[in-house]
């Protein structure tokens, strides 16, 4: 049903339940899977240091994340193929999964409602909107906590 599944992860706690899904699923369809990390690049950066620094920053960060991840994939037998990607993350994220042709999104929800989501948005749902297969959003209410 699935042969290719890309997993939005920034290792947050959200991003940990998703990861729980997205290899119960890849186990289960014997998916190929990816882990894709977004590094936001600074809109208004004022030189291309800035932008460099800004994004060596996140690929540190992101790296140890992924790192953990691959790790939990590998104790259940699944090869996980992780990637650093800057840009906008549901932008990045939707077209990440066209040009390498998943058949799912998995993402973590935080779980924000009402106002705090007006005013910041959601990238789940920006995920959704924008991407060209299925996408699953996982929400766990346990960690709600805006």
């Amino acid at each position: 049903m699935f042969t290719k599944i890309l997993l939005a992860y920034d290792g947050s706690q959200y991003a940990k339940r998703a990861l729980a899904v997205a290899l119960d699923l890849a186990q289960r369809y014997r998916s190929k899977l990816y882990a894709v990390s977004v590094a936001h690049i600074p809109e208004f950066a004022d030189t291309r240091d800035e932008i460099n620094g800004a994004l060596e920053d996140a690929r540190s960060f992101y790296d140890k994340a992924l790192s953990e991840a691959r790790e939990a994939a590998s104790e259940r037998g699944i090869n996980l193929e992780t990637r650093v990607v800057p840009g906008h993350p549901a932008d990045t994220l939707a077209r990440f999964a066209e040009e390498e042709d998943c058949d799912l999104i998995v993402v973590g929800a935080r779980g924000r409602s009402g106002v705090v989501r007006y005013i910041l948005g959601s990238a789940s749902e920006a995920i959704v909107r924008y991407a060209h297969c299925s996408v699953l959003v996982v929400k766990d209410k346990t960690l709600r906590g805006d």
